[in-house]
C-alpha cells in the first residue's frame, strides 16, 4: 500500500481525472498540466499501490481504488 509520505498533489489531479473515465498519459499531460515524466512518475507508484491499474496495453490507466477520503487527510 502506498505510504502518507508517497502521495504528492499531482496524484490528487490524476485521481480527479481518472475518476471520470479510462484515460492515456497524453491526456492527462494536457488535463493537469503537469509535463509527462511526473505523470510517469506517479502513475507507476499509484499502479504500485494498487489504486489504478494500467487498463490496456496502448497505455490506458482507470481509477480502481477510490480511496479519496482517505488521501484527503495526508494531501
Amino acid at each position: 500500500m502506498i505510504e502518507a509520505d508517497e502521495l504528492i498533489e499531482s496524484d490528487r489531479e490524476i485521481r480527479d481525472k481518472l475518476q471520470n473515465g479510462r484515460w492515456t498519459p497524453a491526456v492527462l499531460v494536457e488535463w493537469t498540466g503537469l509535463s509527462k515524466q511526473p505523470i510517469h512518475n506517479r502513475l507507476n507508484v499509484l499502479v504500485a499501490a494498487g489504486h489504478v491499474e494500467n487498463a490496456h496495453e496502448s497505455g490506458l490507466y482507470e481509477l480502481v481504488d477510490d480511496s479519496r477520503d482517505d488521501w484527503a487527510t495526508v494531501l
